[in-house]
């Protein structure tokens, strides 16, 4: 069905069409807008929006009243405990969704980043293990040069 306002309007319309035909005033200009000023102001429009307008019983918080008069008490009272219960909830939120996404991102690279690809795969076996005990010796022995020279001064 129509809503009551809309009948409001509509029998407004019908009083004015019926008054102009009727009497010999030229008809204003803009007649829808007369229409909708005058509904305006006797509130038509606003029984419309509202009639309209689904409102949903609430049946009370989801969290027990005990619960939230102890929040009040502990945190709601003063401004200092409430900043803290923010940066508390802040730092909570952030590690929780910084975890999540490192996992996310992990899972979506899983080998294709620095800590989780196998560095084994790549370990080449060469001579240069030897190459590097006689540059071990020659310096050993550059250093017993160097203190023979200090003995002698």
């Amino acid at each position: 069905g129509t809503p009551k306002g809309q009948h409001v309007i509509e029998s407004n319309a019908f009083l004015v069409n019926l008054y102009y035909t009727n009497s010999t005033a030229a008809p204003p200009k803009n007649t829808t807008m007369m229409l909708f000023s005058r509904a305006v102001r006797s509130g038509a429009v606003r029984r419309v929006v509202a009639s309209s307008s689904i409102r949903q019983k609430s049946t009370g918080p989801p969290i027990p009243a005990g619960v939230l008069t102890s929040w009040y008490n502990i945190f709601g009272k003063s401004s200092a405990m409430y900043a803290s219960w923010l940066v508390a909830g802040i730092l909570v939120s952030e590690t929780i969704t910084g975890w999540g996404t490192d996992a996310i991102w992990n899972a979506a690279n899983s080998g294709r980043t620095y800590d989780s690809v196998d560095w084994s795969k790549f370990v080449v076996e060469d001579d240069d293990e030897d190459e590097d005990e006689d540059d071990d010796d020659e310096d050993e022995e550059e250093g017993e040069e160097e203190e023979d020279d200090d003995d002698d001064e």
